[in-house]
């Protein structure tokens, strides 16, 4: 009785296995053809499948067999992930290179057009390339292309201050005429000197000589006029003396000579004031040359009487009538 049912057992073992092995070798047949396909994750998850059903029933040789696939098929999928990785490496290595070259082409096309720019003083266009370059060379991480252009951005810069102060200077010696003229000497002088420093450190020679050419002569200007208004002061005092002392001659030629120094220095309120002055003197002294001829005629007169020359004393007195009445006209 235990003997029958032991083969039993047995019987049902022996069939539980070949429906297994059946199993097996039908997920081996698509396992074969996933394979055969490059299809290897497919392949895997058979080989997983294949395991799980060999286990329990103690298949050594289809679970050696899967997991030796297995780990030809990881060594696969590597190699592929590794031949994968190398090509793209080598693709990034192709783009690099092409990059790099195409962006030393731009840079050489945009250092020919700085240079054009350049030339013709068209410091706001060679700006603008600059500033593209730079947007090229962040590409490209190299120092000596980088170099290069920040050589060229420090000439580009340098040339715009030189015009610059090129331009400042022509405008401020073209100015310098009127403003010495105005007697604006000190914010003259202060001009010339910033300009002169930025021409010293600029190397401007040429307008470096002209400034202070200009300068030393406003020095020059500065000096006559401060000795022109000290001439003045003294000739105003002489004046005022003058005319108390009623030395009409004398107050007029210095009035004279007071009026011409202040039109040196563009002293028009002074020209104006003594102006009038001058004219009163010279009435007061034509007045002062009346009376005395006046007197010297009437004591001429007088004396002629005395002596009975009548007719000629009378002549006298007609004398002094008429240089009266041209007076008074």
């Amino acid at each position: 009785m235990a003997g029958d049912q032991s083969e039993e057992i047995k019987a049902k073992e022996e069939k539980r296995k070949i429906r297994v092995i059946s199993e097996i070798d039908d997920l081996l047949a698509i396992q074969g053809q996933a394979y055969m396909k490059g299809q290897l994750k497919e392949a895997l998850g058979f080989a997983d499948q294949i395991i799980d059903l060999a286990t329990p029933e103690d298949l050594k040789s289809f679970i050696s067999e899967q997991r030796d696939l297995i780990a030809k098929i990881k060594g696969i999928q590597e190699e592929r992930v590794e031949k994968e990785r190398a090509r793209l490496r080598k693709e990034q290595i192709k783009l690099k290179l092409e990059i790099i070259k195409k962006s030393k082409a731009e840079l050489q096309q945009l250092e020919g057009e700085f240079n054009e720019v350049f030339l013709i003083e068209d410091f706001l266009k060679a700006s603008e390339i600059i500033e593209n370059a730079k947007i090229v060379l962040s590409k490209l991480k190299n120092e000596k292309l980088k170099k290069i252009w920040e050589d060229l951005e420090k000439k580009c810069s340098d040339a715009k201050i030189r015009k610059e102060i090129v331009k400042s200077a022509n405008e401020l010696i073209e100015e310098s005429l009127e403003l010495k003229k105005q007697l604006q000497f000190d914010d003259l002088k202060l001009r010339l000197s910033d300009l002169i420093q930025q021409t010293k450190e600029k190397g401007i020679t040429d307008y470096l000589k002209k400034l202070e050419g200009v300068k030393a002569d406003v020095l020059t200007a500065e000096k006559v006029h401060i000795k022109t208004t000290e001439k003045i002061e003294d000739l105003v005092d002489q004046i005022r003396t003058l005319r108390e002392d009623k030395k009409f001659q004398e107050a007029v030629s210095n009035c004279e000579a007071l009026i011409e120094s202040a039109k040196s220095i563009n002293r028009i309120e002074m020209v104006e004031e003594y102006s009038q002055i001058l004219t009163q003197l010279q009435e007061a002294l034509k007045f002062e040359e009346l009376k005395n001829k006046v007197q010297i005629l009437n004591n001429d007169g007088i004396d002629l009487l005395k002596k009975g020359g009548i007719s000629s004393a009378l002549e006298k007195f007609k004398m002094i009538k008429e240089s009266i009445t041209q007076y008074m006209v």
